[in-house]
């Protein structure tokens, strides 16, 4: 059976209209779009993370506390994983390898996901804006979530996100800042994890990912908007915090065992076998790679926000509810 006939015959099964136009999740099948029990569905065939086949599931409700939600999906989820649940939107994935699953099956296991949703969240709103409030019978995709978004909503999300866009292009980058500021934190992680290797005679790699994580902060709060010499700035930084702790931690380990007095003239000497003692240890580049790790998460997380909301009318379906 060919993707579409899937679809097809799911889209009879659970009374979800077929948009085939609408590839939500990425194959050009198309998906499964609508309301059931009052809770949005999208419903298709897609890739995992890891490129698997799957079918994915999209559940949209109504802000609320659902602090039981994840709970009951989990315990109804049946063969989905992947289950992934925030305040307004759950989402799963089917996994499979040689063949789709039966579509009755798939229904059933949707039927179960939706019974446990009633259960501990409360439905969208249809017919209402989720914004205002006033009359919206229409569905329409925002950032290809399924939603009910009024024409005048939409005019004010997209001025807002203008507005806020055209904000952040006047943030100043001050770099000088940053790398005051990230300097600090190099040489106050670096003295920090030199000791606490020194105390515990070993290098614990995990701690090294704190380390980048504190010097990309620092950077951040310092340079305000971080641009690409800014995010150069705190791997550059992350590496020589690293380092710094290292020849810390060596030149005291050869203070304790050879028995003699801290001092500069240790450090150089130990600075002068850094490179084959660092090579040569089992955490040195290591430690490096998981600082990096850490420095990494800042630096992703300072990407340039999007400004553009996107939103698409539905249209008509090949396949409505009640067809079949």
């Amino acid at each position: 059976m060919n993707s579409q006939e899937w679809l097809t015959q799911l889209s009879q099964l659970t009374q979800l209209p077929y948009y085939p136009n609408h590839q939500l999740f990425d194959d050009k099948a198309g998906t499964l779009i609508g309301t059931r029990d009052g809770y949005l569905v999208s419903l298709g065939l897609g890739k995992t993370e890891n490129g698997q086949s799957a079918v994915k599931l999209l559940l949209r409700y109504g802000k609320g506390e659902n602090a039981q939600l994840e709970d009951a999906l989990k315990a109804a989820k049946g063969k989905f994983g992947e289950l992934k649940v925030d305040e307004t939107i759950a989402s799963a994935a089917r996994t499979y390898s040689f063949g789709k699953p039966e579509p009755q099956e798939t229904a059933d296991s949707l039927a179960s996901l939706l019974t446990a949703l009633k259960s501990s969240a409360a439905p969208t709103i249809a017919g209402r804006c989720e914004h205002c409030q006033r009359s919206e019978n229409q569905i329409t995709l925002f950032d290809r979530v399924p939603a009910y978004v009024c024409s005048n909503c939409q005019q004010h999300i997209q001025h807002d996100l203008t507005t806020a866009g055209a904000a952040y292009e006047q943030t100043e980058t001050n770099f000088p800042q940053g790398l005051l500021f990230g300097a600090g934190a190099a040489v106050a992680g670096g003295l920090a994890w030199g000791l606490v290797a020194y105390a515990f005679n070993r290098i614990f790699l995990w701690g090294a990912i704190g380390i980048g994580f504190l010097v990309g902060k620092a950077v951040v709060h310092g340079m305000g908007k971080v641009t690409w010499p800014g995010r150069i700035l705190m791997g550059v930084l992350t590496v020589a915090s690293v380092l710094f702790g290292d020849l810390l931690f060596y030149a005291l380990a050869v203070m304790k065992e050879q028995n003699l007095p801290f001092s500069m003239g240790l450090v150089m000497e130990v600075l002068q076998n850094f490179v084959a003692i660092e090579t040569d240890s089992e955490g040195g580049l290591a430690s490096i790679a998981f600082a990096l790790i850490g420095a990494g998460i800042v630096i992703y997380s300072t990407r340039r926000p999007k400004f553009h909301a996107r939103f698409e009318s539905l249209g008509s379906p090949t396949l409505t509810a009640g067809q079949g």
